[in-house]
């Protein structure tokens, strides 16, 4: 008979982990996958897209019902966890009976960070996460509200660009000096914030958020310089935290994440968690990739071959607000040679860091088509001595024979 495996949480994580489990262990387990969200695991990374109206809401999700069902899983979405006894390997489900479990994985993501400030509570501040928001800032938008987005990270610029291209006139604010800088350099920042400007998206960096004034409802953001601009919506975008609160009431080991070890155990050795809610070696990863290779490790662990989840190179490669945008590794470089091709005109900039003979990080902004060779190398540490002239020209000049 299958054991019981439940998983927490009905996202991307998840998804992956099933695909993975599917390919290991089919039969193994009976597996059952409980979301909070009311419809199937859709992929987070395209709202934006919906948002724009680039992208209907139904073309996003991850698998269709058949899927789930042709690999034995039972799906409930729209269904709350809110307990897990750990004594009884039980979970309790707001408005249905307890469920059973013989391996619980937790894959609860992350929430939206709102920031504590004066007037946060008003009616119009509203968060960028999931489709329920999606829904609501195309109603603002439709309105031609004027919408004040606090946050210029991968979040922030993604909320912007889908709110403006349906039509709301949109303030960007961003506490720090550059735009995405956990992701980009200065001179790949400037050239991106250029390239959003161009969009119709007024961005203030170096703004700090005093509160939100309104009787009622948002009327103006103040800045801390004393500023004030006009507002009938706030979206808070200003970073995500992972969800813990299920784990930690159930008195399982939590520092920022879920901690877990190199197989995705936590500290109760039944129960697992991977993606965004999960702490590895005190790094949470706010990235899929990391929660793909996460899932892959603990497919092969739950199948009992061996596995060991050693922490991930991280890279960004996406389209942010409709510009391609790459990153990966030791992008800044201090101390580290650094190869530089701009091309303002064109809106192209391309960064290759190299250390000990190696590529350790790159940054791409606009041409982002050698990306993925660019992340192969990083990640296999491949000496570059023999392309290093050609390199930054791409895989198909460098490596001409390979390319074609």
């Amino acid at each position: 008979m299958s054991e019981p495996l439940v998983i927490v949480g009905n996202g991307m994580a998840a998804a992956r982990l099933v695909d993975e489990l599917a390919k290991t262990a089919l039969g193994r387990y009976a597996v059952a996958v409980i979301g909070e969200e009311p419809r199937l695991a859709y992929n987070r990374v395209l709202l934006s897209s919906v948002l724009a109206g680039e992208t209907g809401s139904h073309e996003i999700e991850l698998r269709p019902a058949d899927w789930w069902r042709h690999r034995g899983v039972t799906v409930r979405y729209g269904y709350r966890v809110t307990e897990i006894d750990t004594g009884r390997r039980e979970l309790k489900i707001e408005g249905e009976e307890s469920m059973e479990y013989s391996k619980l994985v937790l894959a609860t993501g992350s929430t939206p960070l709102r920031l504590n400030l004066p007037g946060a509570d008003l009616a119009g501040v509203h968060t960028f996460r999931d489709t329920r928001d999606v829904d609501l800032l195309l109603t603002l938008a439709a309105a031609k509200k004027r919408v004040v987005v606090v946050g210029g990270g991968l979040l922030g610029l993604e909320a912007a660009y889908g709110l403006a291209k349906a039509g709301a006139p949109v303030t960007l604010l961003h506490l720090m000096d550059r735009l995405m800088e956990r992701q980009l350099d200065a001179p790949a920042a400037d050239l991106l914030k250029t390239l959003v400007e161009r969009k119709g998206i007024r961005i203030l960096l170096n703004a700090s958020t005093a509160r939100i004034h309104g009787d009622g409802h948002v009327e103006a953001v103040g800045l801390a310089d004393g500023s004030r601009i006009e507002a009938d919506a706030v979206i808070f975008a200003a970073g995500i935290k992972p969800n813990v609160a299920l784990a930690k009431e159930a008195g399982i080991a939590v520092n920022r994440g879920v901690v877990v070890n190199d197989v995705m155990q936590t500290s109760s050795s039944d129960i697992f968690a991977l993606g965004e809610c999960a702490e590895h070696r005190g790094t949470c990863y706010g990235l899929v990739e990391p929660a793909y290779e996460q899932a892959r490790a603990l497919a092969r662990h739950l199948a009992g071959r061996p596995a060991a989840y050693q922490g991930s190179v991280v890279s960004t490669n996406l389209k942010v607000s409709g510009v391609s945008v790459f990153s990966a590794g030791d992008f800044m470089g201090e101390g580290s040679e650094s190869l530089v091709l701009t091309d303002r005109r064109r809106g192209t900039y391309k960064k290759l860091v190299i250390a000990d003979g190696r590529l350790t990080g790159a940054v791409l902004i606009g041409d982002t088509i050698d990306a993925l060779w660019y992340l192969e190398l990083i990640r296999n540490r491949d000496k570059v001595a023999a392309i290093r002239t050609d390199m930054m020209f791409g895989r198909a000049l460098a490596l001409p024979s390979k390319a074609a």
